[in-house]
């Protein structure tokens, strides 16, 4: 039996049972951001086929988690049936409660583990990051004298310096995983003479969804200085689109999407280079220039040491980063802090 104690609390109003399951559901649907949850279906329908196509029931036991690891490793990157299993966990459990169970079993660990040194052994594919003289490739292609190419510009340039990714930039291609809460605002920029920064939403690696600010310093006298196409895009989009709250938007009014700036990035530097080209870029200017790994890894905000992929295959790079300093003389750098 448990006795009230004679604490002052605030008088709160009852809800009602409507009320309650309506504000869960609103809580349980923000859990998983639009363009995961998609994924994760995509995940659960490969199962669904495996499972028909091999007259097995749906029931995540172990046996079928590892009969679907080796098919699935014949066609994707094993690597990946590891997400792969995280979409279907998520979708079956409120269907088979045991499926978490059965997804840390012996028999499906040992098996992830096993077909990763079968067929992991691959090196893989990457895009390959942007330098500085790619930068000033793209600059002379897209000259400052368009409203769009002002900010393809300030966006690359940013995004180089600011270690961001380009999803961080842009919006999704499908309307239905785009979300305005992870859109710049444009009231969040502040520019000075010596830098620019602005308020970025919450991201994939922000555990406590606050967000963060990235500051951009400029670069005096150097062609590649982010302030300068900056300054040209923020008087020709407050000019034309005054009340619009979205920092980046297209002549159209439209925000700029992902499809978009690869396809301008592509058009200069070829299909080797894409969206990631911009943050791997960035990291790898960095260590160039005898940044530490731990700067590095604050500065472009990663919650681990993935970015260390990077220099996975860059003697010059690991060489400069055990050394701390730089091996080539390069311009000055400008790292974005958060």
């Amino acid at each position: 039996m448990f006795t009230l104690l004679s604490t002052r609390q605030p008088r709160r109003p009852a809800w009602s049972m409507a009320r309650l399951h309506h504000e869960r559901a609103l809580a349980l649907g923000s859990s998983i951001e639009s363009s995961t949850a998609a994924t994760y279906n995509s995940h659960l329908q490969s199962y669904l086929s495996f499972c028909k196509a091999h007259r097995f029931p749906i029931t995540p036991t172990p046996d079928t988690l590892s009969f679907y690891i080796v098919y699935m490793a014949s066609f994707i990157k094993p690597a990946s049936v590891s997400a792969y299993l995280s979409g279907i966990c998520n979708n079956l459990e409120p269907h088979f409660p045991e499926v978490r169970a059965s997804r840390r079993s012996p028999l499906v660990s040992r098996t992830l583990a096993g077909i990763k040194k079968l067929r992991g052994n691959l090196a893989p594919s990457r895009k390959h990051p942007l330098s500085r003289d790619d930068l000033s490739q793209l600059i002379a292609a897209f000259p400052l004298d368009e409203f769009d190419n002002c900010l393809f510009v300030s966006m690359l340039l940013t995004g180089f310096f600011g270690l961001m990714r380009l999803g961080e930039l842009t919006v999704p291609d499908v309307p239905s995983r785009r979300s305005f809460k992870k859109q710049i605002r444009r009231l969040s920029l502040k520019i000075s003479p010596s830098r620019f920064s602005f308020h970025l939403p919450y991201h994939k690696a922000d555990r406590f969804y606050e967000g963060n600010t990235i500051i951009i310093d400029a670069i005096p006298s150097s062609a590649l200085n982010p302030l300068t196409p900056m300054l040209a895009y923020i008087r020709l989009r407050d000019c034309k689109f005054p009340l619009r709250p979205s920092l980046w938007l297209l002549a159209n009014g439209q925000p700029p999407t992902y499809s978009w700036f690869v396809h301008r990035l592509q058009s200069v530097l070829g299909s080797n280079f894409a969206g990631h080209s911009l943050r791997s870029g960035g990291a790898t200017d960095l260590a160039l220039s005898g940044v530490s790994d731990d700067a590095i890894q604050a500065m472009g905000r990663w919650s681990s040491d993935t970015w260390r992929i990077y220099i996975r295959e860059h003697p010059v790079l690991l060489h400069a980063l055990i050394h701390g300093h730089s091996p080539f003389v390069t311009g000055p750098t400008n790292p974005a802090s958060s």
